[in-house]
């Protein structure tokens, strides 16, 4: 398979063949489907009800900091580590993930295990839907995985934003921020998903809905509709650019936009709006 990751996306086709051809081919598929709190959905409850044959559950809830109130930051090397050693996960597999979200949310695992050091991460293109469309097995069994051996290499910190360093960047415009949800969530005129919060943009942000990434099939959009897309948005690939959204999800699908188009040094901003909003900072509304 793809040792340095030029290619992130597997064709369902390509993995099943490589499944069944390869003896050696050290696996392991993980289902990172995540919806956001008001959608009414239970990622992990489809999960139970039906998933690719022998893939655990990569619950994003869940694989996150625990000395943190915030939802999903990151967690320390030790808890990541023992975290995919819980779930089988070895230091020579192969990752393959994929979802059932509408936006892409197996970014966030190729986030965290490329921020973790290990490169050979990949996801299954167009995610379950295509999995199935492909003749692909699917299985409403649960997998108890044996404890792997998996350990975090390295935290490659240069890919996370604090608050700090956030502040500063706004105040001073010194990055191009580019913000992830949806444009009404940006401008103020929609409701954020968690009660209570404020709704509104970070100063001197843009908005950058990750939606517009991904095509109606789940699919990231190809290279040049994603090239043009940036064009138009008079966003060059090449800036100096943070990632953010909610709460440090949609902001990966931008991060990984971005990487296929040659620029693998986006980071992300992990507290996004959820920290932004709840610790005073300044909030806009209206103006894109």
């Amino acid at each position: 398979m793809n040792k340095k990751n030029i290619n992130i996306f597997v064709e369902p086709r390509e993995l099943i063949k490589k499944i069944n051809d390869d003896v050696d081919f050290n696996y392991k598929i993980l289902d990172a489907t995540f919806y956001l709190p008001n959608s009414g959905l239970d990622a992990e409850k489809e999960f139970n009800e039906e998933h690719i044959k022998n893939a655990v559950f990569f619950d994003i809830n869940k694989i996150a900091a625990s000395d943190n109130n915030l939802p999903h930051m990151i967690p320390s090397k030790n808890e990541f580590s023992s975290m995919m050693q819980n779930l089988g996960i070895n230091k020579d597999d192969v990752i393959i993930f994929y979802d059932n979200s509408p936006f892409l949310s197996s970014s966030r695992g190729w986030f965290l295990f490329r921020y973790f050091g290990h490169n050979d991460i990949l996801i299954l293109k167009g995610g379950l839907k295509n999995w199935k469309n492909c003749n692909g097995t699917v299985s409403n069994k649960k997998l108890h995985p044996k404890k792997g051996n998996y350990e975090a290499l390295i935290e490659r910190k240069e890919l996370v934003v604090n608050l700090d360093q956030m502040i500063s960047h706004s105040k001073n415009n010194s990055k191009l921020i580019l913000d992830a949800r949806s444009e009404k969530r940006y401008l103020g005129e929609a409701k954020e998903p968690r009660p209570g919060l404020s709704s509104g943009h970070i100063p001197n942000s843009k908005s950058l809905p990750a939606s517009d990434l991904i095509s109606s099939n789940g699919f990231l959009k190809p290279l040049e509709e994603l090239n043009q897309y940036f064009l138009d948005k008079n966003v060059n690939k090449k800036d100096d650019i943070i990632a953010t959204c909610g709460s440090g999800v949609s902001a990966c699908v931008i991060s990984i936009a971005l990487y296929c188009l040659g620029n693998k040094h986006v980071p992300i901003y992990d507290g996004s709006w959820i920290e932004w909003a709840s610790s005073g900072q300044e909030i806009r509304k209206k103006a894109k």
